[in-house]
């Protein structure tokens, strides 16, 4: 058995990769700005930053091919603006404008001004940024007096993130901004907490240019706890007259938040009543004060302003976008009373067909009671191009693009084509979804895929289309999809004494998914759940050469343990394959469950953790139970070290259901941050196994495990 063929184009990929000119590409692909503009002397991915930071200078979707006086002198503020931003308070900038290769100006921008003032009609065609940052300034000591014993944070945590056991001076960087954003938390905290009268007063104490030492101090005077003893609503009724409304709420404190809250909910019952112009005035009455706690009446008084109804609906900016696609998702009527939150709900609508970047929301007096609705929106590109890189302990490395086109046909169709190639398999998928077809959030989708992959014991290959709908619940942020899937799935080169199932049919069949996700972060989870399930129901009816029936159901939960990034990780995976008739002639090899690598049990190479033979090859599980427990310290703002145990139990046939095999890995390692997920170094060892099992496996992986 051998890929070699999936080994040389992956080679061929990364030199292309590696090999091609990184400055067009990265222009390509959208990862720096004007190729004639170079920023140097800040790291890789800093000058890159601030590459683009520049683009503020640039017409827009054009590229200077010229530059004068007036666009160094503000490139030079820019930058220093960001580098002062990022903690280097006394940076210096070499700048150099030169013209057909040859330099005709050049200077240094220190302390606020340039060296040598600029010739005024002096122009080149490329100019170079040299960066030198100088010392970094950094949060060394944080002395804040007088907070509330209530307030449970640190008085660092105010100013820089403190959720790690180790953190840096680039961590903790000062900017003038950074120290007043801090000073604003702590008041916020505090009269977000009932104190309504807190003030913060604060000052640098201490500021040495040589090591970039800065000593802050803080003054906290909280003064009493406001509760608010009763709310009072008064609001005209349909004759005019002034009703008023009371309730006692003894134990409210008195918040901006809740506040902002009474207000709006009676905004959105007058929204709904066709009066945009509603006014919430208020009222603060003392009812009895001392030195620890205030006790007020919230008086609320409601000015309904004009019924107004909606006059023309317009869309601006939209490029040729079929303006009866954009009035259905708007869903205004022309003459209908005008509510504020169903022309949100239009926007949202009209952002969900994914072929906006933006939209701002304009209204204009037609006439006396009637308002004209305006829809102005910035769209997207119509083609979009990114690179797809990633490592794993199976693929080794894999490298790929993907291809996105939207709003085509003028109808906010979109298509998406990657191709990703690994040492181990080849990917290809295309999908094209219509929107919003069968109404709000429902889209329809065609897509065609072919995956060849080298597994332990067989090479799989797998190719055929679908088609579908997908919807998002939004009221309990669940996703869902129903699709017809119909393809041939294949376990080629496999040389079994007895095949456990089919090794090649053809499959039809229907899919049902649905995944809900409470997670704080996708891509790094630290609090919250979520919870999955897919099933697929294969016909002889529909098409296809087997019968049979696969269900997975999972879910995973995050807690954070401590306030220094000690994190607590636990997943659950079960899945089934069953069938009416014999599992040997209707479960093909492909569609059996085959456990094991960087993403469930990791003292296992991929597919190494499921049941093997008599003749010791892997012929997967129809049925399985895998547990996942993992601890996760962060050290820094980069780095994590973790500690994990995988058990999975898994049974060859359903006489065995759920399982009578356990196999169990522990382990520990260290992952990485980057912009896509973690990048994982983990070792399990195999603590339960069978003879034929290695005794641990080293994984590289990219993303969070589950």
């Amino acid at each position: 058995m051998s890929l070699a063929p999936n080994r040389r184009r992956a080679l061929c990929l990364l030199m292309l990769l590696l090999t091609g000119s990184w400055a067009g590409g990265a222009e390509f692909f959208g990862l720096i700005g004007n190729p004639h503009v170079t920023v140097d002397g800040f790291g890789f991915f800093g000058d890159m930053a601030l590459t683009r930071s520049l683009e503020i200078l640039e017409p827009q979707d054009e590229r200077l091919a010229e530059f004068d006086s007036i666009y160094l002198e503000d490139a030079v503020w820019i930058l220093s603006g960001e580098l002062k931003r990022r903690g280097y308070l006394y940076p210096a900038i070499d700048v150099s404008l030169s013209r057909e290769g040859a330099t005709v100006w050049q200077g240094t921008w220190s302390e606020g001004r340039l060296n040598e003032d600029v010739p005024p009609r002096i122009k080149g065609d490329s100019v170079k940024f040299v960066i030198r940052g100088g010392v970094l300034f950094y949060f060394d000591t944080v002395s804040v007096e007088g907070l509330p014993s209530e307030v449970e944070d640190t008085p660092e945590s105010f100013f820089y993130s403190t959720d790690r056991l180790i953190v840096t001076r680039e961590a903790r960087f000062f900017s003038e901004g950074r120290l007043a954003t801090g000073f604003d938390s702590i008041k916020l905290t505090l009269r977000d907490l009932g104190y309504r009268k807190a003030n913060v007063t604060g000052e640098v104490t201490d500021e040495n240019r040589e090591t970039g030492a800065v000593a802050i101090r803080a003054e906290v005077k909280p003064g009493p706890v406001y509760f608010v003893d009763q709310l009072v609503l008064q609001a005209p009724d349909e004759s005019g007259a002034i009703t008023t409304k009371t309730e006692t709420l003894p134990d409210q404190r008195f918040s901006p938040s809740w506040l902002q809250q009474q207000a709006q909910n009676l905004r959105n019952g007058y929204y709904a009543d066709g009066h945009p112009e509603v006014l919430v005035k208020q009222e603060i009455e003392e009812l009895s004060a001392s030195d620890d706690e205030v006790r007020v009446k919230v008086v609320l008084i409601v000015e309904p302003g004009p019924v107004v109804r909606i006059g023309e609906v317009r869309f601006e900016n939209m490029g040729d976008t079929d303006k009866k696609l954009l009035a259905k998702q708007a869903g205004l009527q022309e003459g209908a009373l005008l509510n504020r939150r169903e022309v949100e709900e239009g926007r949202d609508r009209l952002s969900r067909l994914g072929i906006f970047r933006s939209i701002r929301i304009d209204y204009e007096q037609d006439e006396e009671g009637q308002w004209n609705v305006v829809y102005e929106a910035v769209m997207k590109k119509q083609t979009i191009v990114n690179l797809i890189m990633g490592v794993g302990s199976f693929d080794i490395v894999r490298g790929g693009f993907e291809v996105r086109q939207n709003n085509l046909w003028d109808r906010a169709h979109h298509s998406r084509l990657s191709a990703v190639q690994s040492f181990k398999g080849t990917y290809l998928d295309y999908t094209y979804t219509i929107p919003q077809v069968l109404g709000e959030d429902i889209d329809f989708f065609l897509s065609a895929n072919y995956l060849r992959r080298e597994e332990i014991t067989f090479d799989r290959e797998e190719y055929g289309g679908s088609a579908g709908v997908q919807h998002f619940f939004r009221e309990i942020n669940t996703a869902a999809s129903a699709q017809f899937n119909y393809g041939l799935v294949e376990a080629r080169n496999a040389e079994f004494a007895v095949p456990p199932g089919p090794v090649s049919s053809t499959v039809s069949s229907i899919t049902f998914k649905a995944n809900r996700s409470q997670l704080d972060n996708p891509v790094f989870p630290t609090d919250g759940w979520q919870v999955f399930g897919t099933s697929e129901f294969a016909l002889t009816q529909l098409g296809g050469q087997v019968e049979f029936q696969r269900i997975e159901v999972g879910g995973a939960w995050h807690h954070p343990v401590t306030d220094s990034g000690l994190v607590f990780h636990a997943g659950y995976k079960t899945g089934v394959v069953t069938s009416f008739g014999p599992a040997s002639e209707n479960i093909p090899v492909p569609k059996r469950f085959f456990l094991g690598g960087e993403n469930t049990v990791r003292g296992y190479r991929r597919d190494q953790a499921s049941p093997v033979n008599a003749q010791g090859q892997q012929i997967g599980a129809v049925s399985y139970m895998l547990w996942q427990v993992e601890f996760e310290q962060r050290l820094t703002e980069l780095f994590s070290v973790v500690a994990f145990c995988d058990t999975v139990g898994n049974a060859a046939t359903l006489d065995d259901y759920p399982f009578n095999e356990v196999l169990m890995s522990v382990g520990g390692g260290i992952s990485i941050r980057t912009v896509v997920g973690p990048l994982r170094f983990e070792y399990g060892h195999n603590v339960k196994k069978r003879p034929i099992d290695p005794d641990g496996t080293f994984q590289v992986a990219l993303g969070f495990p589950f």
